[in-house]
C-alpha cells in the first residue's frame, strides 16, 4: 500500500519523472552488535584541573597525522582544549558521552594538544581511548581532495593509527584521585568492525554513528540491525528510537556516500538551488523585504554580525572557531523548507554542519542538551524548537493572498523557467503544498 504521508509524484506536478540516479544495494560485512567498555575515572575536587596532553608526530607533505578520545564529565566541569588547528569537541551534557579529536595532512613540525578539565566543585571525569599517532587508510590516501578537506570533523572515529609513526598521551593527574571506571557503549560498524562509542541514553547525541530513522513518522525504528539490536554475548535485542547507521561515520563517508553523492546531477543541484530561492523570494513579499534589511533598518546593525557575536564566532554543532563572519555560514534554524525566514533567532554554523543540517528542524538534527542550549541562545522557546510544524504566520499570510499568489507570484519571469523540463513554478507549488500538509490539523487549504 502507498505511504498516504507522501505527496503525489512529480508527474503530477511537473509532467515527468527524474530518472532514478542512485540505488541501494551495499551489503554488511558484518553483523552489527553492542557492547561495553571500561573507561577510566578521576575525581577532581573544587578548584583542581585534569591535564591530558596529546603530542601529534612530524608529518610529511601526504602523511596523516591526529590524536583523539572520548570523554565523560560531570555538569560542575570547564571542558577546554589548547589546540591551533581546526577539532572536534562535542559538549553534551552528562550522563552523555562526549568525543574531542582532529586530524591533519601536510608537513608539519608536530605540535601538543591539551585537554583540560576544571572543576567548581567535586565532580568525576570518565576518558575513553585517548590516543595520538600518525594516521594511515587507504581511504585517506586515494581520497579526491574535495573528500578530505574537513576530515577534522570525523575524528576521532576516523583515526587509524599507524604503529609506525606513534604519538603520545600524558595525563598528568598528580594529586587526583583515581576511582572505579564506568562502562560506556559501544557499537560496531559493519564496515571496519570496530567497536565506537554510542549514546544509548540519548541517541540525538550522536559519537560515532548518524542516526538513522529521524522523521517522527518513521520512529521508533524497526529496522533490523539500526533500531534492533543484538547485544555481544547476550540473548537480548536493544530496540532503539532512532537508531544507528550501520557504518562509522568515516566507512560511511568513504564507503556510501562518496559513491553516491556523484550521482546526483547538475539538474537536481539547479532543481533544489531554485526552490530555496523562491521560497525565500516568497518570503520577502509576505513579509515586505527581506529579514537582514528589516533587521538593519529596525536595530541600526548587521544581522551576521550580530548572529556571529551571540554565538562567540563559533559553530554551534561543533564549537570549531569560525575565522570570520564571512566564514559562518547563517542557518535559518526553524527550515526555510517550511517557511521560517532567516532573522534574529538565526543559528552560527560552519560550512560542513549548515550543509548536514540542510532542511531538517531543528529537533530533527539537534540533541536534547543542544535544544536546551539554542533556546537560551536564540530566544526561541524550547518547545517551539522541538515542534517542527511550519511557520503558521507565513502561511496565514499566504492564504489571505491567494489570488495575487496564483496570478502575480507564480508568473513572475524567473517563475516561469524551465529546469530539467520542468517548470519552476510547478516546483515551488509542490514544496508549498508540503508545507500545508505538515500544519497542524491538516492544510488549511490547497495550491493544486
Amino acid at each position: 500500500m502507498a505511504d498516504s504521508r507522501k505527496l503525489a509524484g512529480k508527474t503530477e506536478w511537473a509532467g515527468r519523472r527524474r530518472p532514478v540516479t542512485r540505488r541501494a544495494g551495499f551489503n554488511a560485512n558484518a553483523r552489527v552488535r553492542l557492547d561495553t567498555a571500561e573507561a577510566d575515572g578521576y575525581l577532581l575536587q573544587a578548584g583542581q584541573r585534569l591535564a591530558i596532553t596529546f603530542s601529534v608526530p612530524e608529518s610529511d607533505e601526504r602523511e596523516w597525522a591526529g590524536f583523539g578520545g572520548w570523554f565523560q564529565a560531570d555538569k560542575h566541569v570547564d571542558v577546554t582544549l589548547e589546540y591551533p588547528g581546526k577539532y572536534m569537541l562535542t559538549r553534551f551534557a552528562a550522563p552523555h558521552w562526549n568525543k574531542i579529536g582532529s586530524l591533519k595532512v601536510g608537513a608539519d613540525g608536530g605540535c601538543d594538544a591539551v585537554l583540560i578539565f576544571a572543576a567548581a566543585q567535586e565532580a568525576s571525569v570518565y576518558v575513553y581511548a585517548l590516543e595520538a599517532g600518525g594516521v594511515q587508510h587507504d581511504y585517506l590516501d586515494s581520497a579526491k581532495d574535495s573528500l578530505r578537506g574537513n576530515m577534522w570533523q570525523f575524528a576521532p572515529e576516523a583515526n587509524f593509527y599507524d604503529a609506525g609513526r606513534p604519538g603520545s598521551v600524558l595525563v598528568d593527574d598528580a594529586g587526583i584521585e583515581r576511582i572505579p571506571g564506568k562502562l560506556i557503549d559501544l557499537k560496531s560498524c559493519n564496515r571496519c568492525s570496530r567497536y565506537l562509542p554510542v549514546n544509548l541514553r540519548d541517541e540525538r547525541a550522536t559519537l560515532s554513528f548518524s542516526n538513522h530513522c529521524v522523521a517522527e513518522h518513521r520512529r521508533p525504528c524497526r529496522h533490523a540491525s539500526f533500531g534492533r539490536i543484538a547485544v555481544q554475548g547476550a540473548a537480548e535485542v536493544k530496540l532503539l528510537e532512532y537508531g544507528f547507521q550501520l557504518e562509522c561515520r568515516f566507512c560511511k563517508k568513504f564507503e556510501v556516500n562518496a559513491a553516491h553523492n556523484p550521482q546526483r546531477t547538475a539538474g537536481q543541484m539547479k532543481e533544489d538551488g531554485a526552490r530555496r530561492r523562491h521560497l525565500e523570494l516568497l518570503l520577502e513579499y509576505l513579509y515586505g523585504g527581506s529579514p537582514q534589511l528589516r533587521y538593519k533598518n529596525e536595530t541600526g546593525r548587521d544581522l551576521a554580525r550580530d548572529i556571529y557575536d551571540k554565538f562567540d564566532g563559533r559553530c554551534f554543532k561543533c564549537g570549531v572557531q569560525l575565522e570570520t563572519v564571512k566564514k559562518m555560514h547563517l542557518d535559518h534554524t526553524r527550515p526555510l523548507a517550511m517557511l521560517w525566514p532567516l532573522d534574529a533567532t538565526a543559528t552560527a554554523l560552519c560550512k560542513e554542519h549548515n550543509t548536514e543540517k540542510r532542511d531538517r528542524s531543528p529537533a530533527n538534527f539537534y540533541s536534547e542538551v543542544e535544544l536546551e542550549l539554542l533556546a537560551a541562545i536564540t530566544g526561541v522557546p524550547l518547545e517551539q524548537l522541538q515542534d517542527p510544524s511550519p511557520n503558521i504566520a507565513a502561511v496565514e499570510r499566504l492564504g489571505a493572498d491567494l489570488a495575487w499568489f496564483q496570478t502575480v507570484f507564480l508568473n513572475l519571469p524567473q517563475l516561469q523557467k524551465k529546469h530539467d523540463g520542468k517548470l519552476t513554478a510547478d516546483l515551488v507549488v509542490k514544496a508549498l503544498q508540503k508545507v500545508l500538509a505538515a500544519c497542524p490539523g491538516g492544510a488549511p487549504f490547497e495550491l493544486k
